[in-house]
């Protein structure tokens, strides 16, 4: 793999867990998720219109504009496996910013996909 298409699935994998943080945050904010079908209107109109709901959304284009890049550049097979980068950070930044109980088990899974990764790179 090239230089570019390290830096563009660096960029893809970060905007990706980026976006999945402030949407989390974004719906703490936003409240309880509809419990019926009339409830469902209101609720994205109050989700879509939180500034970290709009923030990942916008980190969701970013996070395929650059894939879609990486990939035309690169053999899916060998980039793909670097997306699971973003289970790392996500559960990193979850741990830290939202006080989620990681597992040890959980954390044994995820030094399992570094290791994935890794092979994955080599090859």
């Amino acid at each position: 793999m090239s230089g570019i298409v390290y830096i563009l699935v660096t960029i893809a994998v970060c905007a990706m867990s980026g976006a999945q943080l402030l949407l989390k945050r974004g719906l703490l904010q936003v409240g309880q998720t509809p419990q019926s079908l009339s409830e469902i209107w209101p609720f994205f109109l109050k989700a879509y219109s939180n500034v970290y709901i709009i923030f990942a959304v916008v980190l969701t284009v970013v996070t395929a504009l650059a894939w879609i890049v990486a990939v035309s550049k690169a053999q899916l097979s060998q980039v793909y496996p670097f997306m699971a980068l973003s289970y790392i950070l996500v559960a990193l930044f979850s741990y830290w910013f939202f006080k989620e109980d990681v597992t040890v088990l959980r954390w044994a899974g995820i030094l399992l996909i570094c290791a994935g990764v890794i092979l994955v790179a080599r090859s």
